[in-house]
This record gives structure tokens, sequence and C-alpha cells, in this order.
């Protein structure tokens, strides 16, 4: 059933302006013919000495980086590795809010002490900002018991943080610095593009190769160039990274590898496309995909120009339009949070999927009127802390509807997904900021996710 709706969709003409980065275009019959086990001369993922040992030797050089961990279980499993690598039990940790939940649950699982690090908000835009070294630098020298810091570098939207000063000042406080890069694998093919965090100084970063590359779902890379963490990262593979890994995936890290090495005219007519494509959009009335607007904030180091970030600016939700996209145009988006939505792009977009995207949005925005969706705000204070992760999860809990909870103690995690930042954790007391977020979201038709599923119901510490 699974394998037959997925062959009618790949044969359809629905465009994905989301991930992976092959966009689809290759074979479509699965690989049962390359779909070994670690037979006899096709080396060991865990103990490379061979073929495999040579892809990964490959991957580090081509992303500038000491040594490289090819990950077949996504980016989660690099950030799992490499958060355990980095701490033992209990250590102070400090974690930019706007984290995935992997990294959540890294610290859950080594009962770490964390602090938060909330970033701004951009001005007119409702989405995180950069995190300022500033407010890194303030937090380490309020509290020198930190010992790693993780940020997001590129977030989803494409926000870039400057990775080369906060590096510098963790370690200059004794902390290391590890960067969550899902969203930027791309970033060492082009100058227009940013630097890589691992170019930057960071201890480690990982990066999904499937996110903006031509490479199959859960492909990614784990980067270091440090030797003495490089042995921690291996050692902690082991225990989180399965032991049968896919060599259908680990293929495709291969055949991406080998598109890098002669990629240059491939990213030249990519950047190309996304610079015409934002030219051409400065022409929507209603409609926004804002280059200039974001990238000379104040609060901006960097950003990433591959993402699109498509505001509506009133006139619809950002659900609305990739409805219409998807029912209208056959462009299915990655992402709608709010007002906005998202179109990821890789260096495999064609010019017929930008142009269909920019034909659709302009015909969108000729029919536009003045509305009334407001932007959900995309960052409340942080809500009191009263227990820490591991603690609150060992509580007993009861299950309460979210509208009668202000004041209690949340007993898991609340997130809208995409793209799965927590709003509330394990151990927060749920307040009326929480509350109010949380229905904004919900008018806005995004999903809420609880671990329970059973969102508005919520389980509480009691």
């Amino acid at each position: 059933m699974l394998y037959e709706k997925l062959r009618v969709y790949a044969n359809g003409d629905v465009y994905p302006f989301h991930m992976p980065g092959h966009k689809r275009f290759g074979e479509a019959d699965l690989p049962y013919g390359i779909d070994i086990t670690e037979i006899d001369g096709f080396d060991n993922l865990h103990e490379p000495r061979g073929c495999l040992r040579e892809l990964q030797e490959t991957a580090a050089d081509l992303f500038g980086s000491r040594y490289a961990f090819a990950l077949v279980n996504g980016s989660t499993v690099g950030v799992l590795a490499a958060i355990r690598a980095m701490t033992k039990d209990g250590d102070r940790v400090l974690i930019a809010r706007n984290s995935h939940m992997a990294v959540y649950h890294a610290a859950e699982l080594c009962r770490l002490d964390v602090k938060y690090l909330m970033p701004e908000l951009i001005n007119g835009f409702g989405i995180f900002s950069s995190v300022s070294p500033a407010s890194v630098e303030r937090a380490l020298s309020e509290d020198p018991e930190i010992s790693l810091v993780v940020i997001t570098s590129p977030t989803y939207e494409g926000i870039i943080s400057n990775v080369k000063s906060i590096a510098a000042i963790c370690h200059r406080y004794g902390a290391r610095l590890f960067v969550d890069e899902a969203h930027g694998a791309h970033f060492p093919f082009s100058d227009r593009f940013p630097h890589s965090a691992i170019t930057c100084g960071a201890d480690a970063s990982v990066v999904s190769l499937h996110k903006t590359l031509p490479a199959m779902t859960q492909t990614a890379l784990l980067l270091t160039n440090s030797e003495e963490l490089s042995k921690g990262l291996k050692r902690r593979l082991s225990v989180f990274e399965t032991s049968s890994p896919s060599y259908v995936l680990l293929a495709s890290i291969d055949r991406c590898l080998s598109f890098l090495k002669h990629s240059d005219e491939a990213f030249d007519e990519y950047t190309e496309r996304l610079s015409a494509f934002y030219e051409a959009a400065g022409s929507l009335r209603h409609l926004s995909v804002p280059y200039d607007g974001i990238i000379n904030n104040e609060a901006v180091f960097d950003f990433d120009f591959g993402k699109l970030n498509i505001f509506c600016n009133g006139c619809m939700s950002g659900k609305a339009l990739m409805d219409a996209l998807r029912a209208d145009y056959h462009l299915e988006l990655e992402m709608a949070l709010g007002g906005r939505a998202l179109a990821m792009t890789s260096v495999c977009d064609t010019d017929e999927g930008f142009d269909r995207l920019l034909r659709a949005l302009k015909e969108i925005d000729s029919r536009c009127t003045e509305s009334d969706h407001a932007e959900p705000c995309a960052a409340c204070p942080l809500p009191q802390k009263r227990y820490a992760v591991h603690d609150a999860l060992e509580q007993d809990g009861v299950m309460l509807d979210i509208c009668q909870a202000e004041g209690k103690v949340s007993r898991e995690y609340v997130r809208a997904y995409p793209p799965g930042v927590p709003l509330l954790v394990p151990g927060e007391v749920i307040d009326r900021d929480v509350l109010s977020q949380l229905s904004a979201l919900e008018a806005a038709e995004n999903v809420i996710l609880t671990d329970s599923s059973a969102f508005p119901l919520i389980s509480i510490i009691g």
C-alpha cells in the first residue's frame, strides 16, 4: 500500500519545495539490489577500515573538517552522540531555546542541568533572530559551571548566528560549542552562502545531507576537528546509531559526495536562480518573500537565502497559503506556521520549479484582500522552571485539559509541528503567556503535539 501510494505520488506533477534536497529527481524503484549488510569487502561503519573509511575521509575533506562520521539515522543521532560525548551526567549546559527536540532529548538522557538562551524576535517577521555573542558571554560570565553551549545555526528559517565569535567566547570561558547545522550542509559549496560552523571554530557540528543536498532521507554527517573528541563521538555513535546501517543510505552519501566534488557550476546556477526569484518576487503586493528586510536587520548576523520565507502579511494564514499551493498549483511546501510558510530549495531545484512557484504566488497575490490573520508571536518569556526535565518525567502525572492547567507544572513537551521547537518543557509552569501562544497557533490551524498525543489534554505533575 505505502509503496504504491509513493509510486503514484512520484509519477504525478507535484513539485517538492520541501526536504529531501534531491527533490525526487532520480531512480524511482526501490534499490533492493544494493541493500546488503556488512559482508566481506564492504567494511563496517562502526570500525571503518576500507571503503567506508575512504567515504568518511572524502566527506571530511569536502566539508573542511579533520574528522567526519557518516550518519544513517539522521542528524538526530549526531546530536545525541555529540552531546553525550561532550558532557558528563549532571553537567550544566546552555541551550538556545529554539533548538530541535533531539537537543532536549539528549539533555534528558544525560540528566543535564539546562539553562536556556531565548533569541530575540526579528521585528516585523515573528521569527527567531541570531543568537547574539553578547548573550552567550553574559550567560558564561554569570555561570562559570557551564561546560557546553548548544545553538542552532542556521535555523529552520535560515537565520545564521556569529559562530566564530560565539566559539571564541566559549573557549575563553572553558566551554565547548556544539552547533546543530542540520539545515546548512550546502554552505561549503558556494561563497554566496555563510561559512560553515566547523570552519568557524565550533568543536563539533552536525549537517543533514538530505535536507539541502542530493542525498536520501536520514543521511547526515557529524563533524569535528578534535582528535580527542572524535574518539568520544565514535564511542557514542556505537551506542545511539543502528548496528545494521543501511548500505542504500551509505551509497546515497557516496553519490552525494561524488556530486559535490564537481558541483561548482551547479551551485552557480542554483544561486543565480535564487537571486532571480527574489528579484521577481519583489513585485508582490500583499505576499512577500523578504531578503533585504532580514539580512539588514540588526538582530540577524547572516541569512541563508536558499530558505524562501513567504509572509502572508495579514491576507491569509500560512496554512491557507500552503493548502492553496498544494490544491491549485501542485506545489508542496515544507511548512506553515502562523502567517507565513516556508519553501525549502536546493541545488537540485529547476528553473521550472522556481517559475511555477513564482507564477502561483503572483496569482494568489492578485486575489488577496486585506484581512485579519495575525501572526502568532513566535516566542514568549521563558516559563518558570520547577523541575529538571529528567526529574519531571519521573514524577506521577495526571491528565488535564490545557485550558484548566494554568499554574500547573507540565510533565511533557508541548510544541507546534513543524518546526517542533517546544513551547513547554517538562518541569515548567503552564502560564498565561504559553496558553495565549497555544490559542493563537490553534487559531492559525497549526498542529500542536505533546508526548501523550492527547492535546488539548496534557500530563501535569500532580
